[in-house]
């Protein structure tokens, strides 16, 4: 699969590609969007529900057809959040067995991890997606470790002979 990693910020690329680690074919594209084409972008959802529909989930990622038929790929891969737990303070926090595992890292193994779902399942297969920075907010120059976490996510999950059913003992 080609991973296209696309920021308008270069600063963020450089980061990004100091980080990169030997493993699946991915390239990086200063631009708002990418300039190859590809099947699907990886968004977080606070930009693909409005447009879409739909809600956050935290079990695994969801792909979203894109119906407005506009400039963005046919598909949107939105991760999923992090689980939340209520405490007895009534403050939502983030699932104890979750604290330790990164945002990025979480992101890219389960966006990767649904990418692959899917193509197992579907005819119409996506070999090309775009990991969009700006719209995962994960366009800090100053954030490498984001940017080793969802790299080492990347080259986990695009090299893995299958996937896992039980996905939490993966991360790092």
């Amino acid at each position: 699969m080609q991973i296209v990693i696309t920021s308008r910020k270069a600063a963020t690329l450089d980061t990004w590609r100091r980080a990169r680690v030997a493993g699946p074919e991915v390239t990086f594209h200063l631009g708002w969007r990418s300039a190859m084409p590809v099947d699907a972008m990886v968004v977080a959802g606070v930009h693909a529900f409005p447009r879409l529909g739909g809600r956050p989930r935290w079990d695994r990622a969801q792909i979203i057809e894109n119906t407005h038929y506009d400039a963005w790929p046919k598909f949107l891969v939105v991760p999923p959040t992090r689980p939340m737990v209520l405490g007895e303070d009534g403050v939502a926090r983030i699932h104890p067995d979750f604290r330790r595992i990164t945002p990025a890292s979480y992101a890219a193994s389960e966006a990767i991890a649904e990418i692959v779902r899917w193509n197992e399942t579907q005819d119409d297969a996506i070999s090309a997606a775009e990991v969009n920075l700006p719209l995962l907010e994960f366009d800090n120059p100053a954030d490498a470790s984001s940017a080793r976490a969802f790299q080492t996510a990347l080259r986990d999950r695009l090299t893995a002979e299958t996937v896992p059913a039980d996905l939490t003992g993966r991360y790092r």
